[in-house]
């Protein structure tokens, strides 16, 4: 769970700080009260692109840092990136007026990727219109999966390879019974042909 955003010179934020509480956080406002710079920096936070000209006029460079609650699954999928005595993880972005950007985990140096990988396990980030996923059949599956825990992940793998095999073993059997049919037309051609020899003497 995101407990914390820090946003410097970031387009019209010269600086912000963001504390979450538990459960369901709602960031509210008017037209141009910065929603969508909040939405460019979580972006950024999670490994995005960095667009030109975000970058605060006047600054040489904007900062995004944001700190997560560190969970069991969570210290697993970051590993020796962090501290092991570590509470929380911070994941932070860098980015030049120039464009250049650098990414960072628990501190240490990373690559966008890294911060797209940690992102998908730490945050779900919707925009606008987003519902309409809602009405495709593999986001529903995936919702239901989510919703059935981290056990559900395996189980699903599992059946998915079971799944396979027995799709595999059917298209062989099919083969198979392809062949017996063949060779029993082939047998019974061959019997006619015999009948019809042994008729002709």
């Amino acid at each position: 769970m995101l407990t914390e955003l820090h946003v410097e010179n970031l387009l019209l934020i010269e600086r912000a700080e963001l504390r979450l509480g538990p459960g369901l956080n709602v960031l509210t406002g008017e037209t141009g009260a910065g929603k969508t710079v909040l939405a460019h920096a979580l972006d950024l936070l999670l490994g995005g692109r960095a667009r030109g000209g975000i970058v605060r006029p006047g600054a040489a460079e904007a900062w995004v840092e944001g700190s997560f609650a560190l969970t069991p699954e969570l210290r697993e999928l970051v590993g020796e990136r962090i501290a092991a005595d570590a509470e929380d993880l911070v994941l932070a972005r860098r980015v030049s007026a120039e464009g250049r950007t650098r990414a960072y985990v628990g501190g240490r140096s990373a690559t966008a990727a890294d911060l797209q990988e940690i992102g998908a396990a730490v945050l779900s980030f919707y925009g606008q219109h987003e519902h309409r996923r809602l009405t495709l059949a593999s986001s529903q599956l995936d919702i239901l999966d989510g919703f059935c825990g981290p056990d559900q992940v395996e189980r699903r793998r599992s059946f998915a390879a079971a799944h396979a095999s027995e799709r595999l073993l059917q298209r062989r059997i099919d083969e198979l019974r392809e062949r017996a049919g063949a060779r029993e037309r082939e047998l019974d051609l061959l019997v006619w042909e015999l009948e019809e020899i042994e008729q002709a003497d």
